[in-house]
């Protein structure tokens, strides 16, 4: 009886070793979500009149990002960074690839 109490005291005493091991916590801090304001452009480059996060263009609009056929552009956001400004205040993309694309799915 002595010996299976002894036993089973260090199976339990590996296993809770074995555990601490395994399971270690993550005291990193997690990196802030980016929120970025794009400028919205419609199909042909023409501004929008609107700078929003992704997730306030696609409450508005009803688009979304998702590439599921049948799909139709319908708006096209550029970064601040990848627009200029001219002298009235209108976004000018500079790049020609936008930085989010949103679809309409018919």
């Amino acid at each position: 009886m002595k010996q299976a109490k002894l036993t089973l005291f260090l199976s339990a005493f590996v296993i809770m070793l074995t555990a601490l091991a395994a399971v270690k916590p993550d005291f990193k801090p997690k990196p802030a979500a980016a929120q970025i304001n794009y400028y919205w452009f419609d199909v042909t480059n023409a501004w929008l009149g609107r700078q929003n996060t992704v997730a306030n263009e696609i409450f508005i609009t009803g688009f979304d990002e998702s590439t599921a056929n049948p799909k139709t552009l319908q708006e096209k956001g550029w970064a601040p960074a990848n627009c200029s400004i001219d002298q009235w205040g209108v976004p000018r993309p500079i790049t020609s690839q936008p930085d989010k694309l949103l679809y309409s799915h018919p």
